[in-house]
């Protein structure tokens, strides 16, 4: 049944918060049925690849396509998401190790911009079909061609990260990664070719 008017809209926003929940405890069960570090990588292709079809107006089963895409680049997606996703803890330990020298704020800011570009990673393999190689030159190259909405969208996701942890940690489990996704998403729909 379609609602039009004023109360269309207001469902259409009003149906977002239920998906991204909903997207969001597919992830976490994606990621535990590939024992955490083999369901990192397929898990959130799966989970922007449903981000960008409800972008794009389309109505997906969330479990049934959920699971299709998961299944279906469970090993692609590891070259192309799960090395950058491990390179993040690599950046973290350095950052960790060089508390209070001099190097910790170059490296904090090259995090961020590591986390920035990353944020479109999965956006760009969901939209192009690239090799691996490819795939992560041609998002350095969309992530930075307008820098504005990068850093516009990273620093967003940070912010909304931090009040979700400061005013209430326990709504974190239905907020990420499905909230810094859809913003991923939209942030690198404002580059890609359609």
């Amino acid at each position: 049944m379609e609602i039009g008017g004023r109360f269309g809209r207001l469902y259409v926003w009003l149906d977002w918060p239920v998906r991204l929940i909903g997207l969001n405890l597919l992830w976490i069960l994606g990621v535990l049925a590939g024992l955490v570090v083999g369901g990192l990588a397929p898990s959130t292709y799966a989970l922007y690849a449903l981000q960008r079809s409800y972008l794009l107006g389309r109505s997906p089963r969330m479990w049934r396509d959920f699971w299709s895409q998961w299944r279906t680049h469970l090993l692609s997606a590891q070259a192309a998401l799960g090395v950058p996703l491990l390179t993040v803890w690599v950046l973290v330990f350095y950052l960790l190790a060089a508390r209070g020298t001099p190097v910790a704020p170059g490296l904090a800011v090259l995090l961020f911009l590591y986390l920035a570009t990353l944020l479109q990673l999965p956006a760009v393999l969901v939209h192009l079909d690239l090799g691996t190689v490819q795939v992560w030159r041609v998002t350095v190259v969309l992530a930075w061609k307008r820098p504005g909405v990068t850093l516009v969208a990273a620093l967003l996701v940070a912010v909304l990260v931090a009040g979700a942890w400061y005013a209430t940690p326990a709504a974190l489990p239905f907020l990420v990664p499905a909230l810094p996704a859809l913003l991923g998403t939209l942030a690198a729909r404002r580059t890609l070719p359609e």
